[in-house]
């Protein structure tokens, strides 16, 4: 590069003054200290004007003019450099670094791999190291002088992939019982939703008609969710809100709130930032309990990491830096804490309705309200790594409300106390606490709300329900190989809980204290069984239940079979041995709908029991059902229940029918060719439904998210289609179409032969198709369609041509066997060396 300096002249020179000093060292009778600067050394003490390359975070970002001396070297214009950069904190401070002589730091360039503590360096404000070499210069700053870096850039969603579409899930449930013991009877539910989208912005509608109910609606608003801002109108089921006493009823009225679901951080955002520096591009890791949580590579400078796929709780972890050799930068440890309650660090969770709150029972259409107005907020924020608070107040005509909380999650500790109090004197609390040891997990909750004095005779609206107690305490420990647990609970207001899910009870009311002392163990397992005890005893308002269980499991690729024996024993006279086997199978991808199919069999002292279930999920929606009979000395009784779903949508152009869930947006997919055949549809790499060529298959997704479409032949065969990854985002009743061109291919083998030799790289041609030989004469070419039989009639080469002859068929091929040569019309070139004359 010009203006560098030969490094041979300079080292001339010194040999040869040193070479002159020791001529006059001999000679002369005294020596004489000089301070001037000996005669040859001019030039070392000149700077030279140099074009260097610079470095920063490893990578090449320009080239800048610098004056380098013997031990520094310095910018001759800073500001050129400063433009170079990527943003910092305090440009004019940086600008005034970038002026400053700098040390070369020679000593830290790496020389080898194996090198350690080098390559890099953390500079109080600013340093670099110089390769004279190379003529590289490597640029690094202090922490505080740089911006922070976001893991994730846009934490939003993008806009919408469609415009007007239009979502209508329709599911339905029923139960019914035949009895000997008592009357028969039957309930069956026809639920709806229908969304009307216009981008990020619907029109929501939720009813059913149910037996009993008749017809009912239960939402109809608009609403409007996009980057990070929720809005709604109308009849609504408030969203927001961190209220732990106050019921959330539907309202007539608005909604205003943020959101997380139109966000792309949703899990990074539950995690305390863990922020670091990396002085060059290179690698982190970060460790936990001594196992890597997640790693990523990090380009130079102040970086957030990604904590999406980090586990929920509070706990040390250990981060390590790595630059792109695998040298080792640094290592520390740092406190983080990641839980769904707390808000974003920096940011405000906030919600606010108003309007008219419904009544809890209705008997028309739509529901009735309440003659008093409701005004309700909430707002959270976190306070530190694992603190976070809550607030929220609420306001009717005649009464008030406020509730304050706090979460805080330890590493050992999670600790939630939250207070209310109203106008009228009542008063509750609620207290949960989480405490994990290296021996047992064990979690606690009370909850209290006093109870008002006097009920409102007039059918007035109520803040707060009648007042109600609650304690419960359970332990998790790990112990003899196996499982133990312990739980307590207690209430002040009989519930119909059924410990174990057997009946202690023949009164109207539940038990009100439950104890339940269990241990689960595997005392044996392979690839193939399972083998596991369990024994159990439960107390129920001082009736005591114990039961003693084996259960043996054979699983393989379509097919479980289950096993159990239960002995039992109880206070109210039921108990003895129970014999139970359960056989289950799935199809595990043989065929494109999904399709489970279990029986049950059951025998006890004096019942018999057999149970079937049945689930399949295709192209036109999914049904389950459950068919039980039970047989005693008294009769039998039948109990049949299940439920259905399927989907209409439709983008305003296209309409279909089907899907396999029940969700809030759709995708259709529209294969032209290839009719009848079974196409997977992969979302984001994973199976979310299958597709027919020559239709249009719908395929449900949930909203809020986007998502990338492939397509994946199901049906064995070859087929030509081109690989595209489609990319989607959408939101409620977003109806988005993705459409393939997919022809079947015909592979047609063959091996062109002359006299037991295999003719190699010749093209051969079938119609408008060709191939080209291999060293063995052997081809393979594929022909559109999918057929038996070939649409010409003969094979050509070079200037020789034949009958096609097939001699074996198979699914999607066709082999043409051995093709001899000499038994080819072929077509004789003449040259003028053989006749004088070229034909």
């Amino acid at each position: 590069m010009a203006g560098r300096h030969p490094r041979g002249l300079a080292l001339a020179l010194c040999l040869a003054q040193v070479l002159k000093s020791d001529a006059l060292a001999a000679t002369a009778a005294t020596f004489l200290l000089e301070t001037s600067v000996p005669e040859g050394f001019d030039a070392l003490l000149v700077s030279e004007h140099l074009v260097v390359d610079l470095y920063y975070g490893g990578k090449e970002i320009g080239a800048a003019q610098a004056s380098v001396e013997s031990n520094h070297i310095r910018f001759d214009s800073p500001e050129s450099v400063l433009a170079l950069l990527p943003v910092v904190k305090d440009p004019e401070r940086v600008l005034t670094l970038l002026g400053t002589s700098q040390s070369k730091n020679t000593q830290y360039i790496c020389h080898s791999a194996r090198q350690v503590n080098c390559g890099y360096l953390l500079p109080e404000e600013f340093a670099v190291i110089y390769d004279e070499e190379r003529f590289r210069l490597d640029l690094f700053f202090a922490p505080e002088l740089l911006p922070q870096q976001a893991a994730i850039k846009d934490p939003y969603l993008p806009a919408a992939s469609s415009d007007f579409s239009a979502v209508q899930n329709l599911s339905g449930t029923w139960s019914g019982v035949e009895s000997d013991w008592g009357p028969s009877s039957y309930q069956a539910t026809l639920n709806g939703n229908t969304i009307i989208s216009f981008g990020e912005s619907a029109l929501h509608s939720r009813w059913s008609n149910a037996t009993e109910q008749g017809s009912r609606l239960h939402t109809l608003h608009w609403s409007r969710d996009f980057r990070g801002q929720a809005y709604s109108v109308g009849l609504l089921q408030p969203q927001g809100g961190h209220n732990f006493f106050k019921t959330q009823e539907a309202l007539y009225g608005l909604e205003l709130r943020s959101s997380q679901r139109s966000r792309t951080d949703i899990k990074y955002q539950q995690g305390a930032p863990l922020e670091i520096n990396m002085p060059v591009r290179g690698r982190i890791e970060v460790y936990w309990d001594k196992r890597l949580v997640h790693t990523e590579l990090l380009e130079a400078g102040n970086r957030l990491l990604n904590t999406s796929t980090m586990p929920h709780g509070a706990y040390e972890v250990e981060i390590r830096t790595y630059d792109e050799t695998g040298r080792a930068l640094s290592q520390h440890t740092e406190f983080f804490a990641k839980d769904s309650l707390l808000p974003a660090p920096g940011e405000w969770f906030w919600s606010f309705q108003a309007g008219l709150p419904t009544l809890p029972y209705n008997t028309g259409t739509l529901p009735e309200h309440y003659d008093e107005g409701l005004i309700q907020g909430s707002i959270a924020r976190r306070l530190s790594t694992g603190t976070g608070l809550f607030a929220s107040v609420a306001a009717a005509e005649k009464q008030q409300l406020a509730e304050v909380g706090l979460r805080w999650v330890g590493q050992y500790l999670e600790f939630s106390p939250s207070l209310v109090t109203t106008n009228e004197g009542r008063s509750g609390h609620r207290l949960q606490a989480l405490l994990k040891t290296p021996f047992a997990t064990i979690s606690a909750m009370e909850t209290k709300l006093s109870t008002k004095n006097q009920l409102p005779e007039d059918n007035s609206y109520r803040l707060l329900s009648g007042g109600y107690s609650q304690r419960s305490f359970s332990l998790q420990s790990g112990i003899m190989g196996g499982q133990l647990s312990l739980r307590y609970s207690e209430r002040d207001q009989a519930q119909s809980l059924l410990p174990g899910g057997f009946t202690v009870d023949d009164t109207s009311d539940g038990a009100r204290k439950l104890t339940t002392l269990e241990f689960r163990r595997n005392f044996f397992q392979n690839p193939s069984w399972i083998g596991n005890a369990s024994l159990s005893h439960s107390d129920a308002d001082g009736q005591q239940y114990t039961s003693i269980g084996i259960q043996f499991r054979l699983r393989s690729k379509h097919w479980q079979h289950t096993a159990n024996l239960h002995s039992e024993n109880s206070d109210s006279g039921t108990g003895g041995e129970r014999l139970a086997f359960h056989t289950r199978w799935r199809d595990q991808g043989l065929w494109a709908p999904e399709f489970e199919q279990q029986l049950s069999v059951e025998q006890a002292p004096g019942v018999n029991y057999l149970e079937s279930r049945t689930h399949l999920a295709g192209h036109m929606g999914y049904v389950n059902a459950t068919v039980g009979f039970t047989h005693d000395d008294k009769g039998d009784a039948i109990n049949y229940l299940g439920g259905f779903s399927t989907n209409l949508i439709s983008t305003g152009q296209e309409l279909a029918w089907g899907g396999e869930r029940a969700l809030e947006s759709a995708v259709i997919v529209d294969i032209e060719g290839s009719d009848q055949q079974d196409f997977e549809v992969l979302v984001n790499g994973v199976r979310r439904g299958y597709a027919k060529g020559g239709n249009k298959s719908v395929i449900n997704l949930p909203a809020f998210k986007s998502y990338v479409l492939s397509l994946r032949p199901l049906e064995q065969g070859f087929f030509d289609f081109r690989e595209t990854n489609e990319t989607v985002t959408l939101y409620p009743g977003n109806v988005s179409s993705a459409s393939y061109q997919v022809l079947p291919q015909t592979l047609v083998l063959g091996r062109l032969m002359d006299e037991d030799e295999g003719i190699a790289n010749i093209q051969v041609f079938i119609g408008d198709h060709n191939a080209i030989t291999d060293q063995y004469g052997v081809f393979q070419l594929e022909v559109s369609g999918d057929q038996k039989t070939l649409a010409s009639q003969e094979i050509t080469w070079s200037n020789c041509r034949i009958p096609i002859k097939i001699q074996s068929v198979g699914e999607s091929w066709l082999n043409l066997g051995t093709i001899e040569q000499s038994r080819a019309l072929c077509q004789i070139e003449y040259t003028s060396e053989a006749k004088g004359v070229h034909h």
